[in-house]
Order: structure tokens, then sequence, then C-alpha cells
């Protein structure tokens, strides 16, 4: 009994120092976790969080895009209109859209707008923060810093992606903002797609996806490109984020927008079938390619003609983008933060009955070698 009664001592003090010694251990990891994770400047360097960069993104486009609707009803009627020698100014066109049907004819297509913008922004970010890492430099001071280039690569090609993915539903939008004026009559966004597929195939759900793509690239690129350059300009002192955020992201909107305009009339023009008013030619022109387009425009309006709608899309995108990051700026923290915190209840809440099956194991086992 005595030699038995030694051994269990034996094992359960061995047992004891392994069990201290991996509760040392873990505390050294999460020491070495929370030292690799502080910045010289004091701040924290998290892992990025595709699902926090995604909600943050969806949610802030959805809210965005439905206040600014109105400006994207009034830009698309301007190009439209053009094409049948009705070409007026922005607050002469916006008179002629309220005529016809009201202060609410000014949100007309904001269904696939806040779907488009919400899904594309959504997607947009999470291509950003995915490809972001590739191009990002590591500084002698630990911090990561991405430079004009990968900016632009980066800016670029995650909206290049979401463009592509959402195509059909901004096909929808363009001649739902048009409405009745341009012979498509459709109830909403499902019968909308319902009708294209039905009437023009797979072909018609991506009509005008090569200037979509030349105006949604070159645009996140630039202002990417800008955003990020600004930002490191205006950072420090005691300028609010906020404010930062939003300076950047409204002079990177106007410079982006404005290069970018010429691709966004080319792309209104097939979206929405439009010809020249003499048609033969003009029509054949329309149904064509970019190159074809971009030749009847400026055969008809000359180069002006690629500026049509500008003032309303400056003002919509340089808004859009510059409220859409501010947003996206302070929800995608917060969002994370909470995911941290409920990641971190979860495993304090499992952990419990982890140590406490842990431990009635041991117990039947002393319970089996002392009745051995």
């Amino acid at each position: 009994m005595g030699a038995a009664s030694g051994q269990q001592q034996h094992t359960e003090r061995k047992q004891q120092n392994e069990q201290q010694q991996q509760q040392e251990q873990q505390q050294q990891q999460q020491q070495q976790q929370q030292q690799q994770q502080q910045q010289p400047g004091g701040g924290v360097r998290r892992k990025k969080s595709k699902a926090a960069s995604v909600l943050s993104g969806s949610v802030s486009g959805a809210l965005v895009s439905a206040c600014l609707q109105p400006m994207d009803v009034i830009r698309t009627r301007m190009q439209a209109d053009v094409v049948h020698g009705a070409g007026r100014g922005t607050v002469a066109t916006m008179r002629a859209i309220m005529l016809e049907g009201g202060v609410r004819a000014l949100w007309r297509g904001t269904q696939p707008t806040v779907i488009r913008l919400g899904f594309g922004a959504g997607l947009h970010f999470f291509f950003l923060e995915t490809i972001k890492p590739l191009f990002e430099r590591r500084q002698p001071d630990g911090a990561a810093s991405l430079g004009a280039m990968g900016a632009m690569i980066t800016g670029g090609l995650s909206r290049t992606l979401a463009a592509v993915a959402a195509c059909p539903i901004t096909l929808v939008k363009t001649r739902m903002e048009y409405g009745g004026a341009g012979g498509h009559a459709y109830r909403g966004t499902l019968h909308a797609l319902g009708e294209i597929w039905r009437t023009e195939g797979l072909r018609g759900m991506y009509r005008g996806i090569g200037p979509t793509a030349l105006s949604q690239a070159p645009f996140s690129a630039l202002y990417y490109m800008f955003y990020t350059q600004l930002q490191d300009r205006l950072k420090g002192g005691e300028r609010p984020s906020v404010a930062v955020n939003f300076v950047s992201g409204t002079l990177a909107g106007m410079a982006a927008t404005v290069l970018t305009q010429p691709a966004d009339v080319i792309r209104t023009r097939m979206q929405l079938n439009l010809s020249g008013a003499a048609g033969g030619a003009g029509a054949a022109a329309a149904q064509g390619n970019t190159l074809q387009v971009l030749q009847q425009i400026v055969g008809q309006q000359g180069l002006r003609g690629l500026l049509v709608g500008a003032a309303p899309r400056v003002v919509k995108r340089t808004l859009q983008t510059a409220l859409l990051w501010t947003l996206y700026e302070e929800l995608y923290p917060a969002l994370s933060r909470a995911g941290e915190a409920l990641h971190a209840h979860v495993a304090a809440t499992a952990q419990p009955s982890v140590a406490s099956a842990s431990s009635g194991r041991r117990r039947d086992g002393g319970s089996d070698r002392a009745a051995a």
C-alpha cells in the first residue's frame, strides 16, 4: 500500500508540474503576441478582418448611395438626352425630371443602386484588403506603408474585380435611372434582370463591360493613389482622423472623376442602347464596341461630348467616395473590435467547461489507480 500511495503522489505531482508548465507556455505565447502587435508609435496592429471589411464596405456603400442617388439620375439623363439633341445643364435637367415625376423621380433606380454599391463596395474592400498586403513595404520602425504605384495597382485591380461581378446590376441601375424615356419599363431589379436575360441573353447582361472597367479601374486606381498620398501628408498633429479622411477623399474623388468622365459617357450610351438621332450608322455604332461609340460621340459633339454630365458626376462621385471612405474608416475598427470581443467571449465561455472536463478525467484516473 505504501508503495502504491507513493507512486500515486508522484504521478499527481508530475501532472501538476506539466499543467503548470503548459500554463506558463501559454502566458509566454500571449505576451509574445502582444509584443508583436505593439507598434513603435504605441498603437496596435491587428490582423485584418475580411468579414469586418466586407460588412463595413457594404453598409457604407448602401447608406451613401441612397443619399446621393439624385446626382446619378441627373447625370444619366443628361448623357442620354444629348443624343436626341436635348442637351441641357444640370439644373434644367433636374427640373425636367421633377416635372415628369415629381421629387420622387430623382430617386429613380435607387433599389439597384443600393444593391450594386452595397454589394460592389463590400467586394471592393474585400479584394482591397486581400491584395494590399502583397504590395505593402515594411518600414524600419515596423510600420507597413503602401507606395503610389502599389496603391494604384491595389485600387485598380480590386475595383475591376468588383465591377465585373456587379456589371448586371449596374446595367439595371442605368436603365432604371433613365426610366420610361428610354423605353425600359421595369417593375424592379429582379424583373429587370429577368427581362434582360430573356430578350438579350448573357451578352446583354454584360453590355458595356468594357467601358465599365475602363471607368471603374482607372478611377479607383487614381483615387486610391491620391487618397493614400493625401492621407500621409495630412496626418499628424492634432487633426481629427475623420477630417483627414474626408478631405483626402474629397480631393482624390474630384481628380479621379474628371479624369475618367469620358469612359462613363461611353458606358451610359452602350448600356442604354442609344444611337444618334439620324439612326442607321448611328444605331449600328451604338450597338458596336467601345471604339465605335467613342468615334460616334466625337463625330457628333466633338471632344466636349465626352464630358457631358461631368458636373453632377463630380459632385456625386466626390461626396460618395469621401463619405464612403470616411464611414468605412470609422466602421471597420469598431466592427473589428466587436468581432475580437465576441471571439474572446466565446473562448472564455468554452475554457471553463474544457478545464472542468479535464479535471474530471484526472480525478477519475486517480480513483482508478487508488482502487488498483
